[in-house]
Protein backbone atom coordinates (compact mmCIF):
# COMPACT_ATOMS: atom_id res chain seq x y z
CA UNK A 1 0.00 0.00 0.00
CA UNK A 2 1.76 3.79 -0.95
CA UNK A 3 1.48 5.79 1.96
CA UNK A 4 1.87 9.64 2.09
CA UNK A 5 -0.10 9.85 -1.10
CA UNK A 6 -3.27 11.97 -1.95
CA UNK A 7 -5.22 10.42 -4.58
CA UNK A 8 -6.62 12.50 -7.31
CA UNK A 9 -10.41 10.58 -7.25
CA UNK A 10 -13.31 9.72 -5.62
CA UNK A 11 -13.31 8.20 -1.64
CA UNK A 12 -16.53 6.52 -2.45
CA UNK A 13 -14.63 3.81 -3.61
CA UNK A 14 -11.25 3.59 -2.13
CA UNK A 15 -9.15 0.21 -3.64
CA UNK A 16 -5.87 1.67 -2.81
CA UNK A 17 -6.32 1.21 0.59
CA UNK A 18 -6.55 -2.38 2.00
CA UNK A 19 -8.69 -3.71 4.50
CA UNK A 20 -7.86 -2.79 8.43
CA UNK A 21 -5.32 -0.91 7.63
CA UNK A 22 -5.68 2.79 8.67
CA UNK A 23 -5.30 3.80 12.49
CA UNK A 24 -7.60 7.38 12.25
CA UNK A 25 -10.04 9.53 9.79
CA UNK A 26 -10.22 12.90 10.05
CA UNK A 27 -12.38 14.87 7.61
CA UNK A 28 -14.87 17.24 7.04
CA UNK A 29 -17.36 16.72 4.53
CA UNK A 30 -19.02 19.13 1.75
CA UNK A 31 -22.12 20.96 3.91
CA UNK A 32 -24.29 20.59 0.98
CA UNK A 33 -25.28 24.41 2.21
CA UNK A 34 -25.48 25.79 -1.32
CA UNK A 35 -22.66 28.28 -1.21
CA UNK A 36 -20.86 28.71 -4.41
CA UNK A 37 -17.56 29.00 -2.55
CA UNK A 38 -14.86 31.11 -3.98
CA UNK A 39 -16.71 33.95 -4.16
CA UNK A 40 -16.87 37.62 -2.40
CA UNK A 41 -20.49 38.89 -2.91
CA UNK A 42 -22.58 41.42 -1.66
CA UNK A 43 -26.40 41.58 -1.80
CA UNK A 44 -26.57 38.41 -3.83
CA UNK A 45 -24.05 39.59 -6.34
CA UNK A 46 -20.57 38.54 -7.32
CA UNK A 47 -18.18 41.17 -7.07
CA UNK A 48 -15.06 39.40 -6.64
CA UNK A 49 -13.53 35.71 -7.03
CA UNK A 50 -10.76 34.31 -5.71
CA UNK A 51 -9.18 30.46 -6.06
CA UNK A 52 -11.08 27.74 -7.72
CA UNK A 53 -14.76 27.92 -7.03
CA UNK A 54 -17.60 25.14 -6.20
CA UNK A 55 -20.97 24.87 -5.26
CA UNK A 56 -21.18 23.03 -2.45
CA UNK A 57 -24.96 21.94 -3.20
CA UNK A 58 -26.47 18.48 -4.24
CA UNK A 59 -29.68 16.91 -4.27
CA UNK A 60 -30.55 16.03 -0.33
CA UNK A 61 -30.86 12.14 -1.35
CA UNK A 62 -27.78 12.07 -3.70
CA UNK A 63 -25.66 13.38 -1.08
CA UNK A 64 -26.36 11.45 1.72
CA UNK A 65 -26.06 8.58 -0.82
CA UNK A 66 -22.22 9.57 -1.39
CA UNK A 67 -21.66 10.07 2.56
CA UNK A 68 -22.87 6.65 3.10
CA UNK A 69 -20.38 5.12 0.48
CA UNK A 70 -17.94 7.10 1.58
CA UNK A 71 -17.59 5.89 5.57
CA UNK A 72 -18.96 2.36 4.64
CA UNK A 73 -15.43 2.42 2.77
CA UNK A 74 -14.39 4.15 6.07
CA UNK A 75 -15.60 1.51 7.97
CA UNK A 76 -14.10 -1.12 5.78
CA UNK A 77 -10.11 0.01 5.82
CA UNK A 78 -10.12 1.65 9.57
CA UNK A 79 -8.34 -0.59 12.55
CA UNK A 80 -9.76 -2.43 15.02
CA UNK A 81 -8.84 -0.11 17.42
CA UNK A 82 -9.05 2.88 15.08
CA UNK A 83 -11.40 5.61 15.35
CA UNK A 84 -13.35 8.14 12.95
CA UNK A 85 -13.86 11.89 13.65
CA UNK A 86 -15.96 13.97 11.47
CA UNK A 87 -15.94 17.68 11.74
CA UNK A 88 -19.45 18.87 10.36
CA UNK A 89 -22.04 21.47 11.52
CA UNK A 90 -25.62 22.85 11.53
CA UNK A 91 -27.56 23.88 8.04
CA UNK A 92 -30.37 26.46 7.61
CA UNK A 93 -32.87 26.08 4.51
CA UNK A 94 -33.76 29.67 4.79
CA UNK A 95 -36.82 28.44 7.17
CA UNK A 96 -35.32 26.53 10.16
CA UNK A 97 -31.96 24.91 11.27
CA UNK A 98 -30.98 21.46 10.04
CA UNK A 99 -29.19 19.85 12.60
CA UNK A 100 -26.61 17.07 11.22
CA UNK A 101 -27.74 14.14 13.75
CA UNK A 102 -29.15 12.06 10.59
CA UNK A 103 -25.63 11.38 9.70
CA UNK A 104 -25.34 8.60 12.79
CA UNK A 105 -27.63 6.05 10.47
CA UNK A 106 -24.07 5.61 9.17
CA UNK A 107 -22.12 4.40 12.47
CA UNK A 108 -24.39 1.81 13.78
CA UNK A 109 -21.75 -0.39 13.99
CA UNK A 110 -19.32 1.83 15.42
CA UNK A 111 -19.11 3.74 19.35
CA UNK A 112 -20.05 7.19 20.24
CA UNK A 113 -17.73 8.56 22.07
CA UNK A 114 -17.93 12.13 22.13
CA UNK A 115 -20.38 14.94 20.51
CA UNK A 116 -17.31 17.77 20.42
CA UNK A 117 -18.46 21.19 19.94
CA UNK A 118 -15.75 23.53 18.21
CA UNK A 119 -16.27 27.12 19.22
CA UNK A 120 -14.90 29.95 17.40
CA UNK A 121 -15.27 33.49 17.68
CA UNK A 122 -16.06 35.00 14.39
CA UNK A 123 -18.02 33.72 10.91
CA UNK A 124 -21.41 34.62 9.36
CA UNK A 125 -23.89 37.78 11.02
CA UNK A 126 -27.33 37.90 11.11
CA UNK A 127 -30.17 39.97 12.91
CA UNK A 128 -32.80 37.60 12.50
CA UNK A 129 -31.55 34.56 14.71
CA UNK A 130 -28.95 34.23 17.23
CA UNK A 131 -25.09 34.44 14.97
CA UNK A 132 -23.99 30.86 14.90
CA UNK A 133 -20.52 30.65 16.45
CA UNK A 134 -19.83 26.66 16.80
CA UNK A 135 -19.74 22.87 14.74
CA UNK A 136 -19.49 19.78 15.64
CA UNK A 137 -16.86 16.81 15.69
CA UNK A 138 -18.77 13.22 15.86
CA UNK A 139 -15.72 10.79 17.40
CA UNK A 140 -16.22 6.89 16.91
CA UNK A 141 -14.73 4.61 17.65
CA UNK A 142 -14.85 1.11 16.00
CA UNK A 143 -14.32 -1.57 19.16
CA UNK A 144 -16.22 -0.11 22.30
CA UNK A 145 -13.34 -0.13 24.90
CA UNK A 146 -9.87 -0.99 22.04
CA UNK A 147 -9.12 2.36 21.15
CA UNK A 148 -6.27 4.66 21.37
CA UNK A 149 -6.94 7.62 23.31
CA UNK A 150 -3.62 9.79 24.79
CA UNK A 151 -4.94 12.27 27.08
CA UNK A 152 -2.26 13.57 28.32
CA UNK A 153 -0.89 14.42 24.54
CA UNK A 154 -4.09 16.78 24.49
CA UNK A 155 -3.77 18.23 28.23
CA UNK A 156 -3.97 22.03 28.55
CA UNK A 157 -3.21 24.29 31.00
CA UNK A 158 -5.63 24.46 34.25
CA UNK A 159 -6.75 28.35 35.02
CA UNK A 160 -7.88 27.01 38.77
CA UNK A 161 -4.75 24.25 39.62
CA UNK A 162 -4.83 24.24 43.60
CA UNK A 163 -1.47 22.17 44.48
CA UNK A 164 -3.39 20.65 47.55
CA UNK A 165 -6.34 19.03 45.37
CA UNK A 166 -4.36 17.98 42.02
CA UNK A 167 -1.48 16.25 40.85
CA UNK A 168 -1.19 18.16 37.81
CA UNK A 169 -1.30 22.23 36.17
CA UNK A 170 -3.03 20.58 33.34
CA UNK A 171 -6.33 18.83 32.75
CA UNK A 172 -8.50 17.51 30.12
CA UNK A 173 -9.48 20.33 27.13
CA UNK A 174 -13.21 18.77 28.05
CA UNK A 175 -15.44 18.51 25.26
CA UNK A 176 -16.10 22.22 23.84
CA UNK A 177 -13.07 23.41 22.17
CA UNK A 178 -12.36 27.00 21.75
CA UNK A 179 -10.04 27.15 18.58
CA UNK A 180 -9.88 30.11 16.34
CA UNK A 181 -11.41 29.84 12.94
CA UNK A 182 -8.88 30.63 9.58
CA UNK A 183 -8.23 34.18 8.93
CA UNK A 184 -6.37 35.80 6.46
CA UNK A 185 -3.75 36.37 7.97
CA UNK A 186 -2.64 32.97 9.46
CA UNK A 187 0.76 31.65 7.86
CA UNK A 188 -0.90 28.32 7.22
CA UNK A 189 -3.48 30.13 5.14
CA UNK A 190 -4.30 29.03 1.36
CA UNK A 191 -6.41 30.02 -1.55
CA UNK A 192 -9.14 27.24 -0.34
CA UNK A 193 -12.72 28.66 0.43
CA UNK A 194 -13.09 26.07 3.44
CA UNK A 195 -10.10 25.60 5.21
CA UNK A 196 -10.22 24.51 8.94
CA UNK A 197 -7.42 25.15 11.42
CA UNK A 198 -4.37 22.72 11.74
CA UNK A 199 -4.84 22.79 15.38
CA UNK A 200 -7.63 21.30 15.19
CA UNK A 201 -6.93 18.42 13.32
CA UNK A 202 -3.69 18.28 15.39
CA UNK A 203 -5.15 17.96 18.52
CA UNK A 204 -7.45 15.06 17.11
CA UNK A 205 -4.46 13.51 15.31
CA UNK A 206 -2.42 13.51 19.17
CA UNK A 207 -5.35 11.80 21.28
CA UNK A 208 -6.32 9.15 18.35
CA UNK A 209 -2.95 8.01 17.09
CA UNK A 210 0.58 7.13 17.83
CA UNK A 211 3.60 8.42 15.62
CA UNK A 212 4.28 6.13 12.52
CA UNK A 213 0.26 5.64 12.43
CA UNK A 214 -1.61 6.14 9.22
CA UNK A 215 -4.38 9.37 9.32
CA UNK A 216 -6.25 9.17 6.31
CA UNK A 217 -8.96 12.09 5.38
CA UNK A 218 -11.54 11.26 2.07
CA UNK A 219 -12.21 14.82 1.81
CA UNK A 220 -8.87 16.03 1.67
CA UNK A 221 -9.27 19.40 0.49
CA UNK A 222 -6.32 22.51 1.31
CA UNK A 223 -4.57 19.31 2.42
CA UNK A 224 -4.91 20.64 6.65
CA UNK A 225 -5.06 17.09 7.34
CA UNK A 226 -1.87 15.67 5.88
CA UNK A 227 0.38 18.50 6.84
CA UNK A 228 -0.84 17.74 10.61
CA UNK A 229 0.01 14.51 10.13
CA UNK A 230 3.17 15.51 8.88
CA UNK A 231 4.21 18.20 11.51
CA UNK A 232 3.19 15.23 14.10
CA UNK A 233 5.55 12.27 12.33
CA UNK A 234 2.11 10.62 11.09
CA UNK A 235 1.68 9.13 7.56
CA UNK A 236 -1.46 10.42 5.67
CA UNK A 237 -3.47 9.46 2.91
CA UNK A 238 -6.21 11.16 1.60
CA UNK A 239 -8.62 11.45 -1.50
CA UNK A 240 -9.81 14.72 -3.56
CA UNK A 241 -11.86 15.17 -6.43
CA UNK A 242 -10.41 18.60 -6.94
CA UNK A 243 -7.15 19.02 -9.12
CA UNK A 244 -6.18 22.40 -7.87
CA UNK A 245 -6.78 21.08 -4.38
CA UNK A 246 -4.27 18.23 -4.56
CA UNK A 247 -1.28 21.32 -5.88
CA UNK A 248 -2.31 22.84 -3.12
CA UNK A 249 -2.29 20.41 -0.99
CA UNK A 250 1.28 18.60 -2.13
CA UNK A 251 3.09 22.44 -2.46
CA UNK A 252 1.82 22.73 1.38
CA UNK A 253 3.49 19.45 2.30
CA UNK A 254 6.34 20.15 0.03
CA UNK A 255 7.24 23.50 2.02
CA UNK A 256 6.35 21.62 4.83
CA UNK A 257 9.37 19.05 4.23
CA UNK A 258 11.68 21.66 2.61
CA UNK A 259 11.28 23.71 6.46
Amino acid sequence: MKIDKIFLSSSEEMKEIPDKSVDLIVTSPPYNINIQYGNKTKSGRTIASKGRKYKDFLPEEEYRNMLKKVFAECFRVLKEDGSVWINIKNRYDGNAVITPFWMETFFKKMYLKNLIIWNFDWGGSTDRRFAPRYEFIFWYTKNNKKYKFNLDDVKIPSLNYRPDRYKSQLKNPTDVWRIPMISGNFLERTAHPAQYPERLIERVILAGTNPGDIVLDPFMGSGTTAAAAKKLNRHYLGYEIVPEYVDMANERLKKIEND
